[in-house]
């Protein structure tokens, strides 16, 4: 097996970014950098096997992010898996807009309703660093990230995964929004592998819109 070979497996998967992924896989298969995956002139043996195995998961449908356990968020690295929502760009500007409200060097607290792998929330304690909040999730396997997270950036003295009792000067939230009907038209990776709870919406996927406002 050649570097070829996984690109081209990938690409006839419909895979837009091949040439990358397979670089990303093979890297994480074997633990080392891309640089000595392209200085490799073929695989074989049990390196072989490693990467058809992650490459079989990949073509499966599986995201790119679960099988290599990490997601970008605002910059950083987030450990992310099966049960929790990955951590999209859009939502960075989440963060542009708390950036708006308060200086970096402001105390303020806030609730992070929904908070998923919580890169939300840990990376407004990263950003400002005299923040501290207050972390809401429903799903067990969620949160089992969200800690993992706050571990890896050592902000766990600044946030509190169950306390939510207080006043707020700062509610963020990045919850289900998609419409019930329309989550069956998603990519197959999305609506199979990721968590329905953190897609959908409701009828008109607003129904945890409109209760985190009536509750605020």
């Amino acid at each position: 097996m050649k570097v070829r070979d996984i690109v081209a497996g990938l690409e006839g998967a419909g895979i837009a970014n091949a040439k990358q992924e397979a670089l990303w896989l093979a890297s994480h298969a074997l633990g080392v950098g891309s640089a000595e995956i392209f200085a490799r002139a073929e695989f074989s043996g049990n390196d072989e096997r490693r990467i058809e195995a992650l490459i079989s998961r990949r073509i499966s449908g599986e995201p790119l992010q679960y099988i290599l356990g990490e997601a970008d968020f605002y910059g950083r690295d987030f450990a992310v898996g099966k049960g929790v929502l990955i951590p999209r760009h859009d939502t960075e500007t989440l963060i542009e807009g708390v950036k708006k409200v308060f200086r970096q060097d402001e105390r303020f607290r806030f609730l992070d309703w929904g908070t998923g792998s919580g890169c939300i929330a840990i990376t407004i304690l990263l950003e400002f660093p005299k923040s501290e909040g207050c972390m809401i999730e429903a799903s067990p396997d969620a949160l089992k990230y969200a800690r993992e997270n706050l571990r890896r950036y050592s902000v766990s003295d600044r946030a509190n995964i169950v306390d939510v009792t207080g006043d707020f000067d700062l509610i963020v939230s990045n919850p289900p929004y998609i419409p019930a009907a329309v989550i069956e038209t998603l990519q197959p990776e999305v609506k199979y592998y990721e968590p329905r709870l953190a897609l959908d919406g409701g009828t008109d996927g607003l129904d945890l819109v409109r209760r985190i406002i009536a509750e605020a």
